[in-house]
């Protein structure tokens, strides 16, 4: 990875940038502006999780049919970041629409979120949680102070600035609702020494040797929002994480991915 990570508004300047210059399209760079925005303009590439990609998508796809083209641009940039060296795994997988998600936008609770019901988090994940809810009602804030200020300009017919703030508040609030929503319902996962696991869980450890190759490998199963796969916590809602749930030592598990399949063996399960 790149030693100098750029944060997302000079990754977004570079990126318009070099399109321009091999004259390829970037897509609809006010797209670009509003994934940058919701993730935060001066944090960078780096920092930005597979959990908030994913996040991102699921927002975005509440806007029906035309929802895939708007991910569109922000694919390319996804994929952008990782050709410049910036992040080690690319993040434009996470950037899908979920048909079930999609289907789930109106239900009764209103959150749209089936899977925030008893979904399960380390101490870590959910003070992490915590932490963006309070970051995003101090931005609240400041959005608030933008829409004023957009709004001193009287012609509203082409008041872009008002628009985005407008649309940044209402990305906050719903993001705020469903932060806390998860939060109410998340279980949180125990850390004292328990009985030596036999099947795997959210939480516990796998060791893998790849059946393949002879390597081996340490997964650690997590909630989407905990995911990070530089550190080997992978979420469960993946195709590896999905295929390594509910097993146990010996087992032998063949799991489709993009270039292919890959079979592993567990050789161990812990807490």
């Amino acid at each position: 990875m790149s030693d100098a990570t750029p944060s997302l508004t000079e990754a977004l300047t570079k990126f318009v940038t070099v399109k321009k210059e091999s004259k390829k399209d970037t897509g609809n760079h006010q797209e670009l502006g509003r994934f940058v925005a919701w993730c935060g303009r001066s944090r960078t590439v780096s920092e930005v999780s597979p959990a908030e990609v994913a996040e991102y998508a699921h927002q975005i796809g509440r806007g029906g049919a035309e929802s895939a083209l708007r991910l569109s641009p922000v694919k390319l940039f996804l994929t952008f970041w990782k050709q410049e060296g910036w992040i080690e795994t690319s993040l434009a997988a996470h950037l899908r629409i979920s048909r079930g998600r999609r289907g789930a936008a109106g239900s009764a609770n209103g959150s749209g979120r089936g899977s925030d019901r008893g979904s399960q988090l380390s101490q870590e994940g959910y003070d992490k949680l915590v932490a963006q809810v309070e970051a995003l009602k101090g931005e609240r804030v400041s959005v608030v102070a933008d829409i004023k200020r957009a709004m001193e300009d009287k012609d509203f017919r082409e008041n872009a600035p008002l628009d985005a703030a407008k649309e940044r508040q209402g990305i906050i609030e719903s993001r705020i609702r469903e932060l806390e929503a998860g939060l109410a319902t998340a279980e949180i996962l125990s850390k004292k020494p328990s009985a030596p696991r036999k099947r795997t869980a959210v939480g516990t450890k796998v060791r893998l040797k790849d059946l393949d190759t002879g390597k081996k490998l340490t997964y650690t199963l997590v909630d989407v929002r905990e995911a990070d796969a530089d550190t080997g916590r992978i979420s469960t809602t993946s195709p590896v994480g999905k295929g390594l749930l509910d097993r146990e030592v010996g087992d032998e598990v063949v799991i489709d991915v993009p270039n292919g399949k890959r079979h592993y063996m567990i050789e161990g399960v812990a807490s």
